[in-house]
């Protein structure tokens, strides 16, 4: 594809926040694995005071990298917008305090049925649930 046809812009956090409104789809979260090499995660998000969020259990190794290594990368993909998505880095800070809050959040954002068996299992690993805020340091959109 020629630079020409790509198209790479700064976004505000309001158009960020804009954009990501709704959407319903899940982040892709790069972090540093203790052997140097990138994971990628698939996560459900929120965009909530210029900050991204995310939740993740006490034994990942997603966990477990961020807590050695709080750089990362994130890419979300975008329906009805002027880009196809949304890129950026960022540093995490894993909260084991705002698990609660935030495992509640993601289950009115992403679940139809907010009591149903997932919402439930979600609820009872609470105790071990980390929320994942990420301050981002860049995000662009591309496409």
């Amino acid at each position: 594809m020629s630079k020409k046809n790509r198209k790479v812009a700064s976004v505000s956090s309001q158009e960020v926040s804009d954009i990501l409104g709704e959407l319903r789809k899940p982040v892709r979260l790069a972090s540093i694995s203790s052997n140097g090499f990138p994971l990628i995660s698939t996560l459900w998000f929120l965009y909530e005071d210029e900050k991204f969020w995310c939740i993740t259990q006490e034994k990942t190794i997603l966990r477990s990298n961020l807590f050695r290594n709080p750089r990362c990368a994130f890419e979300i993909a975008l329906d009805k917008s002027r880009f196809k998505l949304l890129r950026g880095q960022g540093t995490a800070e894993l909260k084991l305090s705002e698990g609660p809050r935030v495992t509640e959040l993601m289950i009115d954002r992403y679940m139809d049925d907010n009591d149903g068996p997932v919402a439930k299992a979600l609820r009872a690993q609470i105790p071990t649930e980390y929320a994942i805020c990420i301050t981002p340091l860049w995000i662009r959109g591309q496409g």
